[in-house]
Parts: structure tokens; sequence; C-alpha cells
């Protein structure tokens, strides 16, 4: 089985970072975890240090940056650090909230196991029998975004947003080859030079068939007006 480098991001998340779901990951032979602490003002760091002692694992380990730059950068800056391990074929980043939870994740690692793909990402489509829970203003925002930049850059993505993401390591030497220009969505950034590359045909979306909006997201209704300008940005960078 190919072997997987997964990010987690975290700034202040010392309430919401689940480490129940983390131990599950943990006890895959091919998985290796990165939390990547993006200059936390509470005691993310402390937390996450005694979790690495505590299961005294080699495939735990954390990168903890002093300044708060962003999800965005703290994930860009980390993905290149990984592209140097020569023992990894896979990243992959994961919320620290685990909205997306780990059994959902494992099954989007056997899409993997089944037929070789430059990346699996998560989608939340609420078909029979899932459980997909989202606040409705989230929702509507997210098919707003994926709306105005389909009919721009036709992506043919029904979920860019959601924050389980695998990828080879061969299409993110493209994909991150520079900073992002947005930070609420530098995944649609991502997939735009993936595109422009034509690599969106080497990918799939999966269905996953739980996830639930956790207590403490960042993202707020008043937040459109950032993401409307980050949209802007796009237009004018992506021509």
């Amino acid at each position: 089985m190919y072997k997987i480098g997964v990010i987690i991001p975290c700034y202040n998340e010392a309430k919401r970072l689940d480490f129940s779901e983390v131990e599950k990951l943990i006890m895959l032979p091919n998985i290796k975890i990165f939390f990547a602490n993006d200059g936390s003002t509470d005691n993310t760091s402390e937390i996450i240090n005694q979790f690495i002692v505590q299961h005294n694992k080699d495939n735990l380990t954390m990168f903890d940056y002093k300044e708060n730059t962003g999800k965005a950068n703290t994930i860009y800056t980390t993905v290149n650090m990984l592209l140097q391990d020569d023992s990894l074929d896979y990243i992959a980043y994961l919320d620290a909230d685990f909205a997306t939870n780990a059994e959902e994740f494992i099954r989007m690692l056997t899409v993997l196991k089944a037929q070789p793909l430059d990346f699996v990402i998560a989608s939340r489509v609420n078909l029979l029998n899932s459980n997909i829970k989202r606040k409705y203003y989230r929702h509507l925002i997210g098919r707003i975004i994926v709306t105005i930049i389909n009919f721009k850059y036709h992506l043919g993505i029904y979920d860019t947003q959601c924050g389980a993401k695998i990828f080879s390591k061969e299409i993110l030497k493209t994909g991150f080859s520079k900073p992002f220009k947005t930070s609420w969505l530098f995944d649609i950034e991502l997939f735009i030079r993936l595109k422009s590359n034509k690599f969106l045909i080497y990918g799939t979306e999966f269905p996953i068939k739980n996830w639930r909006d956790v207590e403490g997201s960042k993202l707020k209704p008043n937040h459109a007006i950032i993401i409307l300008k980050e949209l802007l940005n796009l237009y004018r960078t992506y021509k």
C-alpha cells in the first residue's frame, strides 16, 4: 500500500482537536501524521506534544510554526517540506476537528488501493442513507462559490471545500509550486492550477457518508465579503 503523509493544520485547536480520531489513523502501517501548528496562541502546541510523547510512535510529528500565517500558507509550507520526503507517495490534509472522521478517510484510502489515482477528494453530497450535517449558511455559501467558479473555470467539481483531500506527490509539485494568492479559497486555486496542467482527469471525488459541522468553525456568515474579494482575486490572477 502507498505511504501517505497526513497534514493536520492547527490554529487554536486545543478544545477541538480530536485525538481519538488521530489514534485510529496512527494504527495504520502506511500513515504518517504531521501536525502543523500555525502559531497558535492557546495550548495547542503543548497538548500535541503530550500526545506525541504519550504514544511514542515514529509516525507522529509536529511542525511548530511560531507565526500565524493562515491555513493556506501553513499547508503550502508543510506540503513543500513533505515533498522532500522520499518515503511518501501521497500527501493528504485533514481538518483538526475531524468533521470528516477517520473512518471516512480510511474509506477514501480504499479507493487508492483499488486503482492508481493522482487524487481523491471528499465530497459532501447528501445522498440516500448519508449523514451530512451542515449549517445552512455554509452550504449556501459553498454552492454559490462553486457556481461562480464553474461559470469561468469549468472545474466540474461538486465540493471543492471539504477539508479531506489526498494527492500524489507528483501533481503537488505543480499545484504547490508557488504560494497561493487566496486564503479561504486556496483549494479552488489549487484545482485551477491542476486543471491548467491537465491533471484533473487523474482523480475523483469520493462521496463520504458522514460529515458534521463542529462548533468553533472559523467560517462565519460575515466572511462572505472576504470570500467575494478572493473570488475577484482569482478572476484577476487566473485568466
